[in-house]
């Protein structure tokens, strides 16, 4: 009997038929239902947090950005979803079946873009009713990530600078205070988005691009009697509305975190604008 075993045990086909048994009940060789619920998770989070980052990072509100990020997950079926905004950064937990996934999405830089953060809203409500795969939205998210300006920069800057020459005249000015308020914020807004193009510090866009306004309405209204209108009117550009009405707005809502931190950006950009008009005040002996 010995001697038999022992053949048996040699057998080759044997080997290999205990291999594929062996292969056939282990869970190595085929995805599990966890593995399969972790992937799920990923492609359902992924698109929505970078959807929330880009609305953030637009100017959004926290709650605008948190019913974004919960419109795209509640499509899912989800347990538990759970949403963090900071002023660099968005993290955001979900929950289904027992799997628990964390992603963590940074913001590079703020701006303001009303038309991302309306495109992002309007996307939002329609992956709530199931309108897209996870994939889809994800290619739907980036395309509107990579949206550049609907208008040419000199255009806009054209119409900054319209709108700052109506508030000379609104403070007193004439037609020549109109003129020559026009030009220097024309050449302020296109200063600063010359440096905004090559990514400089944004206190540093403020100061120069005021100082460049700031010093041509003085050159250009040097024989003018009412160049002080064309003086203050000339850097309206660059008040910084957005973020103070955000921080406003999030103290109010409770996030203080955040109000705080938009509320001292907002600041700091004041005072960069002071700063670039005091060095051009400077430069012509007024001050």
């Amino acid at each position: 009997m010995d001697d038999a075993s022992r053949t048996r045990s040699h057998d080759p086909r044997e080997h290999a038929s205990l291999k594929k048994r062996t292969q056939a009940s282990s869970p190595v060789g085929r995805p599990t239902h966890a593995s399969h619920e972790h992937a799920s998770l990923e492609k359902a989070l992924t698109p929505a947090i970078r959807a929330g980052a880009v609305m953030f990072a637009s100017g959004g509100e926290i709650d605008k950005v948190r019913r974004a990020i919960a419109s795209m997950l509640r499509g899912h079926a989800l347990d538990h979803i759970h949403i963090l905004v900071a002023h660099n950064a968005l993290l955001v937990t979900v929950a289904h079946q027992g799997e628990v996934m964390t992603q963590v999405q940074s913001i590079d830089g703020h701006g303001v873009d009303f038309n991302k953060i309306a495109a992002v809203y309007r996307l939002a409500k329609k992956a709530h009713r199931g309108r897209f795969t996870p994939d889809a939205l994800r290619a739907k998210v980036e395309a509107i990530r990579r949206t550049g300006h609907i208008y040419p920069r000199t255009l806009a800057a054209a119409c900054a600078a319209l709108a700052c020459g109506a508030f000379a005249v609104i403070f007193g000015g004439g037609p020549a205070a109109f003129l020559v308020t026009a030009v220097a914020a024309f050449l302020g807004c296109q200063t600063r988005f010359t440096l905004v193009g090559m990514r400089f510090n944004v206190v540093l866009v403020f100061s120069v691009s005021s100082f460049v306004a700031t010093y041509a309405a003085l050159v250009l209204s040097e024989f003018l009697p009412d160049r002080q209108y064309a003086e203050m009117a000339a850097v309206l550009f660059l008040v910084p509305g957005v973020p103070l009405i955000d921080a406003f707005e999030e103290f109010i809502r409770g996030y203080v975190t955040v109000g705080l931190t938009r509320a001292v950006m907002g600041l700091m950009m004041i005072l960069a604008l002071s700063a670039g008009m005091v060095l051009a005040l400077s430069l012509k002996g007024l001050w």
